[in-house]
């Protein structure tokens, strides 16, 4: 290897041991030289026998991360499609999916390469897709319009119960009504200061206060890591669009702890109406919409702040419960 793996590793600040040694000086730094984790297994063997597997493939991953090292190909399985014909690919690093494009690649293959004989070119683009960016981007549209604008108007506001609700979170405005609960204003939402107000005045429904009663029960389960918020508790759509609703529905069932990228929810939309029903989300946590991922990527908008988002995450993480 032409670099001494010592220097290497204290300039990541990554204590120099034994095993991460032996793996770097597994490379000899011939530059046709790609070995598998096998490969780097056997030879870093040879320095040290006891080095086991799980240690190497751990290593492999940290140096890879740390820009140490770099992979070439990748670690999922065979995919197959239809169009047999040589093409080129995109390959989002979030979602991990491949599309067909065209990027110049069997133009290449009339270009000589001396020393060797060209018979066939497929280039794979990597970067972040057209859908990525689009759920992105209506997640923060959605995010930024909820902050800025009230979802419920005086009528509608006009045949809720409200109330208040101490949090982790910080206070939360609850709104209901006789079919569920219709709103869960963070204290920044443009929504709070109107749901405050009717919440000292006590009118609204009374079946509409026993489903807040209900809510907030649950909410209190949540937090104290019992799990939930329970699914079981009901939801006021009217103040969503249907393709909001139904995307928002689908949030329930990601388990607890658990999360799922945004083109698996199930619902057929846009990438962008599914960003921007997460992040407008007018019922967070009882429409677990921060279980919803781009694909390998948390984006760090969320309807209630980057902060909240943070401590959910360790919240769920804490008290999922553990594989035996």
């Amino acid at each position: 290897m032409p670099d001494d793996p010592a220097d290497l590793l204290r300039a990541r600040r990554l204590r120099v041991t034994p095993q991460r040694r032996a793996i770097l000086e597994a490379f000899t730094g011939e530059v046709d030289e790609h070995l598998s984790a096998d490969e780097v297994l056997a030879r870093a063997g040879a320095a040290i026998p006891e080095i086991g597997r799980g240690t190497v493939y751990a290593a492999l991953a940290e140096l890879t991360e740390l820009g140490i090292l770099a992979s070439v190909g990748s670690s999922e399985p065979i995919r197959y499609e239809l169009n047999a014909a040589a093409h080129d690919h995109f390959r989002c690093r979030l979602c991990r999916r491949l599309f067909d494009v065209t990027f110049s690649g069997r133009d290449r293959v009339k270009r000589s390469l001396r020393g060797y004989a060209v018979e066939a070119v497929r280039i794979r683009v990597d970067g972040v897709c057209a859908q990525c960016l689009d759920y992105q981007r209506g997640l923060r549209d959605g995010a930024a319009l909820i902050i800025e604008r009230s979802t419920l108007g005086a009528a509608a506001l006009g045949e809720l119960a409200c109330t208040l609700h101490d949090s982790p979170l910080g206070r939360l405005g609850l709104a209901g009504s006789p079919l569920g609960v219709a709103r869960i204003a963070f204290e920044d939402h443009a929504d709070f200061a109107a749901l405050a107000k009717r919440a000292s005045s006590r009118r609204g429904p009374r079946a509409g206060r026993e489903q807040l009663t209900a809510a907030a029960a649950s909410l209190d389960r949540y937090f104290h890591g019992g799990g939930g918020p329970a699914v079981e508790n009901a939801l006021d759509r009217r103040i969503m669009s249907s393709a909001h609703a139904e995307a928002l529905s689908a949030t329930r069932q990601i388990p607890f702890g658990q999360v799922r990228s945004y083109e698996r929810l199930g619902p057929p939309l846009a990438p962008y109406d599914v960003g921007q029903a997460m992040g407008s989300n007018p019922i967070a946590l009882l429409a677990p919409c921060h279980r919803v991922a781009c694909g390998s990527y948390r984006p760090e908008t969320y309807v209630g702040g980057a902060a909240r988002l943070r401590l959910l995450l360790e919240l769920e993480t804490a008290s999922a419960p553990r594989a035996s």
